[in-house]
């Protein structure tokens, strides 16, 4: 089971998250190799909305949350 993002657990998340996709044979969305749409969480949207590929939102988030850790943790 993997838990739901938020600001102190995004390194183990992404993690898994990306196994999974690698798994299920989904990875290829997010690196932008297949442009069907992909879904998100409502709360994250404002984060994506500017993104134009699969693989921009993925790096918007990982550099948002990985941010977000570093300066928690600081």
């Amino acid at each position: 089971m993997i838990n739901k993002l938020d600001k102190n657990n995004s390194h183990a998340w992404r993690f898994r998250m990306k196994n999974f996709f690698m798994g299920k044979g989904y990875w290829k969305y997010i690196k932008g190799e297949n442009k069907n749409a992909s879904y998100i969480h409502d709360s994250m949207i404002g984060h994506v909305k500017d993104a134009k590929t699969q693989k921009e939102a993925w790096n918007s988030l990982v550099t948002l949350y990985e941010t977000n850790t570093k300066a928690h943790k600081l």
